[in-house]
């Protein structure tokens, strides 16, 4: 059995050097929260470290997951620690996963104990696998809230495309029919005029399309659009609620999470700046932990670095630093304001179904409009007849 095990490790190992997939390898989030349930579910049947990642090294199905578990569990084999592993793959384990997991190793509180008081209290692993879910739950809301108009949005595009290609020639023959000279000069004809131009140069319409989507792609993927996209997302009326408290909600969740693991507030800051998804607050971040350099109280720090910490948030922070329970108080509000985003992508949807309906109103409305000259004129010609 070793030596299966061993032969399988070697394997692994060999292709991922062929296939250098060191700082390359992304894993989905549900096969990253599987990972880490089932180390802790490993670690508290008292198997060891190497044994677990050889274990979930062959019970992974996603085979590029595998080949950098089984590198792993070679850097373990020769004396690495299972944060510096981690380090391999900065795309899967973040700086914020890999400071837990460096925290459960100095702390050794790797899962759940009960204390001298009899209390049951979370391990690093158990407060890691709650925030995996918390902000797994909170994405996948707001994708969520974003598909179904983004479906009503094609269907409208379909049902243009299926009307400029089909009906509109259809149309136009049958009016040519009756009266060439109808369509001099009438909305009627302009509609046929761009049903013709889609139909001749279709291909021109779609390359511009393609090009202009990827420009937009490609734009919004680069550094100058994610600051341009997370500077608006804080501040456009409407969405900016809904991602001011998603990005305030994961950083409080994080932050109670490190300051229970026992990090200090810097150190804390160091690893939120690095992990948060918009700039604009990661930079907030940075500037804070300089604020603390400087003497300013944490929640004072943290408040002048940037707005969105304020209000509300700045009140909470000032009574859990008064209180010394951080980190509970935060992973609490926290919960709370992941409660508002699920709220605000209601009633986003509810605001964006009637929008998009009314667009498509409007565009049917314009189809009639320009159609109904055309039709009246049809069949004045017919009862002349």
């Amino acid at each position: 059995m070793a030596a299966t095990n061993s032969a399988f490790k070697k394997m692994k190992v060999s292709e991922a050097k062929r296939a250098s997939i060191d700082t390359k390898l992304i894993v989905k989030d549900e096969e990253l929260l599987i990972f880490t349930e089932s180390c802790r579910d490993l670690y508290e049947a008292g198997v060891p470290i190497n044994e677990m990642m050889r274990q979930l090294q062959q019970a992974m199905p996603n085979q590029k997951f595998a080949i950098g578990i089984g590198l792993m569990l070679d850097d373990l084999e020769n004396g690495k620690l299972l944060s510096e592993a981690m380090g391999r793959f900065p795309k899967v384990f973040g700086n914020d996963y890999r400071s837990l997991i460096r925290a459960a190793e100095q702390s050794g509180k790797w899962t759940r104990k009960r204390d001298r008081f009899g209390e049951m209290k979370e391990g690093i692993l158990d407060m890691l696998i709650n925030y995996l879910k918390r902000r797994k739950g909170a994405r996948d809301r707001v994708k969520a809230g974003l598909l179904y108009p983004s479906f009503i949005i094609v269907a409208l595009l379909i049902t243009i495309a299926v009307f400029a290609f089909f009906i509109l020639p259809t149309l136009k023959e049958l009016f040519l029919s009756i009266n060439p000279d109808m369509l001099t000069g009438s909305i009627t004809g302009l509609l046929f005029g761009a049903g013709d131009f889609i139909n001749q140069y279709w291909w021109l319409v779609l390359i511009i399309s393609t090009s202009g989507i990827g420009f937009l792609w490609k734009y919004w993927k680069s550094e100058a659009g994610q600051k341009l996209w997370t500077y608006y997302q804080l501040r456009v009326k409407g969405i900016a609620p809904v991602f001011v408290n998603m990005n305030v909600g994961e950083i409080m969740w994080l932050m109670g999470t490190l300051f229970s693991a026992g990090l200090t507030p810097q150190e804390s800051l160091d690893i939120l700046a690095s992990s948060a998804r918009n700039y604009e607050v990661s930079k907030a971040l940075e500037l804070a932990k300089e604020y603390l350099y400087q003497g300013i109280p944490f929640c004072d720090a943290l408040k002048k670095a940037h707005w969105v910490f304020d209000g509300q948030t700045y009140m909470v922070l000032s009574s859990a630093q008064k209180s010394g329970r951080l980190g509970t108080t935060l992973q609490n509000y926290a919960g709370q304001l992941f409660e508002k985003v699920d709220q605000g992508v209601d009633r986003f949807i509810k605001m964006l179904e009637p929008a998009i309906l009314c667009l498509a109103g409007l565009v049917v409305g314009l189809l009639v409009i320009g159609f109904y000259g055309g039709f009246s004129n049809a069949i004045t010609k017919i009862n002349r007849f």
